[in-house]
């Protein structure tokens, strides 16, 4: 099924990259219209605000580069003992450490500190075991919890899903198929469950019914069908994304990027993240065949390897560069679209340099204790294995 990747990934990291800078600049125009970080009311150019809200799917695109590496990295490992006990433990040591630090540094400090008070209890539970992504309180009140935490709710929910996902696509017939009838039911079922909330908060339900699995699921698939494409058996489309024109590839990749400029300006329907979600699938397989240097760099790949970090840190780094944008009056002195771009720039050299840090410090030393623990167990199983043998020898 799988075959053996010969060409760097590094597009990969770009690609996680472009997400969490589009995430950070969502959240920056929110600052500025909605938290109204300039200490009055201001709205951007529209054209501008609409396209620094839709840097939101860049959730969508790490969830769509999550499902491609996480197949690839599963073919890889498939011949370990214990495959799926140490997918689990790999994940939970990719994810916990910093997360629990991030939980400390968002909801602990002020508690102990300002006497907040704790997030409801259910939340807190939720949250802090990554089991909140089915209950709408739960995983949208995660971001009391940690901001942003809502989407790694969504993505440790298809973490548990994972192995029944593998082991029933493997093929890119499968996939594709499975992409057809869950993106028809997402579309199609949207307008029926807007309209019969099982829940007394209709605007809660809505939130929730457009972030859990079950409708991001056609997102991650977008992933799954792009990884076939590139390293498994996908008839003339892998030949051409391995060995086809390289011109043609280059209207493909025009393509992607004028479905994602083109798109925050003439739609506005939550259904639209699909269309993203295949943007986001063919600009991964356009890269993949040719990983344009301007695009896929060192820079943009360090971001994009803290890009976990980043995730959880920029929220932090926002309120430092609003902090620092009042100092010298910026809120007077700029316009609503110029403090956008000077909040964005702050927070992004303050998120890399902070999460850079993080990274090093927490998620490698993380990574590294998950990698121990999968060791300590596989030489636990010899022993008994040996013992076994001994007993019955």
């Amino acid at each position: 099924m799988q075959a053996q990747p010969k060409v760097q990934l590094d597009f990969i990291d770009a690609l996680r990259g472009l997400a969490i800078i589009g995430v950070l600049l969502s959240h920056a125009q929110r600052n500025v219209e909605i938290y109204q970080a300039m200490g009055h009311q201001a709205l951007m150019s529209p054209w501008l605000s609409r396209y620094a809200a839709q840097g939101a799917r860049g959730v969508q695109l790490f969830f769509v580069v999550s499902a491609l590496t996480l197949f690839l990295s599963a073919g890889k490992r498939s011949r370990e003992d214990t495959p799926w006990l140490n997918f689990y433990v790999r994940r939970v040591f990719r994810i916990a450490p910093m997360f629990y630090l991030a939980f400390g540094v968002y909801c602990l400090v002020p508690v102990l500190l300002k006497g907040q008070a704790l997030p409801p209890l259910g939340t807190l539970l939720g949250t802090l075991s990554f089991t909140n992504g089915w209950n709408p309180a739960w995983l949208l009140g995660a971001n009391d919890v940690v901001p942003g935490g809502w989407s790694i709710g969504v993505e440790m929910s298809f973490y548990i899903v994972f192995p029944l996902v593998f082991l029933a696509l493997r093929s890119f017939p499968r996939a594709l198929a499975a992409l057809a009838v869950f993106l028809l039911l997402a579309v199609l079922t949207w307008p029926w469950l807007l309209n019969h909330p099982p829940i007394d908060d209709a605007e809660l339900w809505q939130r929730f019914a457009f972030v859990w699995l079950p409708n991001q699921l056609p997102v991650f698939l977008f992933g799954i069908c792009a990884y076939f494409v590139m390293f498994g058996h996908a008839g003339k489309l892998s030949t051409f994304f391995r060995e086809g024109d390289r011109r043609r590839s280059v209207c493909w990749f025009v393509l992607s990027v004028a479905v994602l400029a083109l798109v925050p300006q003439w739609l506005d329907d939550p259904r639209a993240v699909f269309l993203y979600a295949a943007a986001f699938a063919l600009l991964a397989l356009c890269l993949f065949r040719q990983p344009y240097r301007w695009l896929v760099n060192r820079p943009l790949q360090h971001i994009g390897k803290i890009s976990f970090s980043g995730y959880l840190t920029h929220f932090f780094m926002l309120q430092v560069a609003r902090k620092a944008l009042a100092t010298v009056h910026a809120g007077d002195r700029l316009s609503p679209d110029l403090y956008f771009v000077a909040t964005a720039v702050l927070a992004l050299v303050g998120t890399v340099l902070v999460s850079s840090v993080t990274y090093r410090f927490v998620e490698v030393p993380g990574q590294a204790l998950g990698k121990r623990v999968i060791e300590m167990l596989a030489a636990r199983r010899a022993r008994d294995a040996r013992s076994a043998e001994g007993a019955a020898g």
